[in-house]
């Protein structure tokens, strides 16, 4: 099993006092510490399903917007799973230099059938790698028989779910075992790149610039095979840019204690941020707004695979429409 199941922190239990040592508040403790260091933050999670329900083209664009809050709150469960769901943590990642580079230098892929990639590499082997890709290619199915039988709590659920682990998989971080820098001495970049930087610097991305129209593309699940390969295309700019970083401002200036919520964590400064943000050159930006895009594409197209059905509505809405209805009759 690969050691991203794993929290990549320590919390040393008698830190807590009294009641806070209880199990309950070190599994509250862990898991949004772990949400916090191993994915996109909180606000980038949410924001990127919030975008994406506006992308969606009508007529599935009103029943997404209708069920907004419930999206968007639950668009962190993914990552509150991973500590306490045994098969979960392998599901947001793939390590793809475990499957060798070609003669150009860019990374070979596993097979996307995943019974044809077990009989290459052996289920062990994948799960170890991380199977972020065909995960998503199993929750589009799951969307698609909940669309399919017109589930509505099993859509909601299951939109929310596929939006994380797309959205986790255009972070380049996440297609290498190299995830937090520990390999090259630059620990903590996984936080830095996901999380610090769109706290900081999301307000100034623009949003409302679409990529390409959403509309139905057979095959549409595959998307997320070029996107493994876009992310990891990516990790050089990641690297070098926080190493040129580190060079120009120094490890005395790098760091800083940040008030998060209760607690202070030590990490990069706001210049440090800035700095490195300016050498990566719209990367975040642009790995969000593709992870919006290909969001929106794959509920669009999981309602069409399924027969385009008519969506369940509100009750509460409903019960009005008819009420409204009644008077006009009457």
């Amino acid at each position: 099993m690969s050691t991203k199941s794993q929290p990549k922190f320590s919390i040393d239990p008698m830190s807590f006092s009294g009641a806070e040592r209880s199990s309950k508040s070190m599994g509250i403790a862990l898991i949004f510490a772990a949400s916090f260091f191993l994915s996109w933050g909180f606000t980038a999670h949410r924001k990127i399903v919030d975008i994406a329900i506006h992308s969606v083209p009508d007529p599935l664009h009103p029943f997404f917007k209708e069920n907004r809050n419930y999206l968007v709150e639950h668009a962190l469960d993914a990552d509150l799973r991973k500590h306490s769901i045994k098969g979960e943590s392998e599901k947001h990642f793939i390590d793809l230099e475990g499957y060798g580079t070609s003669e150009d230098n860019s990374p070979c892929l596993p097979p996307k059938s995943w019974q044809d990639a077990v009989k290459t590499f052996g289920e062990d082997q994948l799960r170890a790698n991380g199977i972020g890709p065909w995960n998503v290619r199993w929750q589009y199915d799951k969307l698609v028989e909940a669309f399919a039988t017109r589930d509505k709590q099993q859509i909601l659920r299951g939109a929310a779910d596929l939006a994380h682990y797309v959205a986790d998989l255009h972070v380049p971080l996440h297609t290498s075992n190299n995830y937090d820098g520990a390999q090259t001495n630059q620990k903590g970049i996984h936080a830095l790149w996901e999380t610090q930087i769109p706290e900081s610097k999301m307000h100034e991305y623009n949003f409302t610039q679409r990529i390409d129209p959403i509309g139905y593309e057979p095959h549409a699940s595959d998307v997320i095979w070029q996107t493994i390969v876009e992310s990891h295309s990516g990790l050089a700019l990641v690297f070098e840019s926080e190493l040129q970083t580190m060079a120009e401002i120094g490890q005395v200036d790098a760091f800083s204690f940040i008030v998060r919520g209760r607690s202070r964590q030590k990490m990069r400064s706001q210049a440090f941020v800035d700095s490195y943000h300016e050498k990566l050159n719209g990367q975040v930006e642009e790995r969000m707004k593709m992870s919006i895009h290909v969001c929106a594409l794959l509920w669009y197209n999981a309602w069409v695979e399924a027969g385009e059905p008519i969506l369940p509505q509100d009750s509460t809405r409903q019960k009005r429409l008819g009420t409204i209805i009644q008077w006009l009759t009457n």
